[in-house]
């Protein structure tokens, strides 16, 4: 099945988005990091207003679609300053995952970031995520790991991966 990349700027978009969010957050992230801190971080990152502060930033977001309908999303932060393309987010539903979908969004960003002259990918991801593997069968390397305090109590336990573009 096609998959398509639409930009994603207006409120109806973003809703749709958010919505979404919560959905593949509660089901994929409660067992990996707990309901208390999804809880948090869902408003705090997922959200309308927080897409809305991102944006405003320089951040783009992409509604994934599949025959018409919304199956993921994903955000991007160009940092031409050092070539590296940030990819914020790449959420999919978990009906479009085992099924190349995140593959063919990874030739998406990759040209993206061609297309603006970066060399780099980086990203995050939670430790103990199996999307970790998925990451390494794409080409990318595990750079460090990273603690970071995101309040409420709450830490992010990661490793920052990256993918050089060559």
């Amino acid at each position: 099945m096609t998959v398509e990349f639409a930009p994603a700027a207006r409120d109806v978009d973003l809703a749709a988005i958010a919505e979404l969010a919560r959905e593949i957050w509660y089901e994929y992230y409660v067992p990996l990091i707990g309901k208390a801190q999804v809880d948090y971080m869902v408003p705090k990152f997922q959200s309308i207003a927080a897409m809305r502060e991102q944006i405003a930033s320089g951040y783009e977001y992409f509604m994934v679609q599949q025959a018409g309908a919304l199956v993921g999303y994903l955000a991007l932060q160009p940092q031409p300053e050092t070539g590296r393309l940030f990819i914020s987010k790449l959420y999919l539903h978990r009906n479009a995952r085992g099924r190349g979908t995140a593959r063919t969004a990874m030739e998406f960003i990759e040209s993206s970031a061609r297309r603006r002259g970066l060399a780099k990918l980086w990203l995050t991801v939670n430790k103990g995520n199996p999307a970790v593997q998925a990451y390494e069968r794409l080409g990318f390397r595990n750079a460090e790991a990273i603690v970071m305090d995101i309040g409420g109590g709450f830490v992010m336990d990661d490793f920052r991966m990256e993918k050089p573009l060559t």
